[in-house]
């Protein structure tokens, strides 16, 4: 095991810590793979621990946070195994009962991938472009391009929008039928960066996101937008 591979830890990761505390740790580990550009690329790299943090802990740590403060008497366990919850909320108070966070991550994988691909490559990217890949890794002339040329980059902000609620829709559909429970909660990362970066683009994704919801039957008590960021929070389903 590499050097910078042991930042990582699963037992570390599932340690149990206050919202505050799980903050803290998700920004420490954050700041520790971001100085080295070895670390940055296994930061990248798509291995289990690295994509756990990314999709799962940090989501769940900025979840807490915006639920529920710097209460000292909320516990947060993050969940790396294949159970359907990928974090879990104890309360001191015991007549209070655990909830169990399932976290689903609205974005297009496949391209985010592709733009690693080229970041690691050549140590930066364009978010706006366009991307293409040609050849193939076996014929050994596969390459990823994205577009940096300005009008080649050039983009419809409410085509991305558009997209952007299509994959909510599908994220959301994806758990239609199945069994959770009461004590379960579904979080919705969406990107608060791009397609939902304003107060309008927010309005338009929780009106489409509520009527999608209308529409299936979905096992969590309360179902709630988070904006990678950390910055937008909101409930679209639910009374407590």
């Amino acid at each position: 095991m590499s050097r910078v591979e042991n930042i990582l830890k699963q037992a570390d990761m599932e340690s149990v810590r206050t919202p505050s505390e799980l903050r803290a740790w998700v920004n420490t580990k954050t700041i520790q793979l971001s100085q080295t550009e070895e670390g940055k690329k296994y930061a990248r790299s798509g291995a289990s621990l690295p994509k756990k943090l990314w999709e799962e802990v940090r989501p769940l740590s900025l979840f807490a946070l915006q639920r529920y403060g710097s209460r000292a008497d909320v516990k947060c366990t993050p969940n790396l195994g294949n159970e359907n919850f990928d974090g879990r909320i104890d309360f001191e108070d015991p007549n209070t009962q655990s909830i169990y966070v399932e976290i689903t991550y609205a974005k297009d994988g496949y391209d985010e991938n592709l733009r690693f691909e080229v970041m690691n490559q050549e140590g930066a990217v364009n978010l706006w472009g366009c991307t293409l890949v040609s050849g193939t890794t076996a014929a050994g002339n596969r390459k990823v391009y994205v577009a940096d040329d300005p009008e080649e980059s050039r983009v419809d902000h409410n085509k991305i929008r558009q997209c952007a609620l299509e994959i909510v829709r599908e994220r959301l559909v994806a758990k239609d039928s199945k069994i959770y429970g009461i004590n379960y909660e579904l979080v919705v990362v969406i990107d608060d960066h791009l397609p939902f970066r304003t107060g309008e683009d927010q309005r338009v994704l929780e009106k489409y996101a509520r009527s999608v919801i209308c529409g299936a039957n979905l096992d969590f008590r309360n179902i709630f937008l988070l904006g990678s960021s950390g910055s937008y929070f909101s409930q679209i389903h639910g009374n407590i």
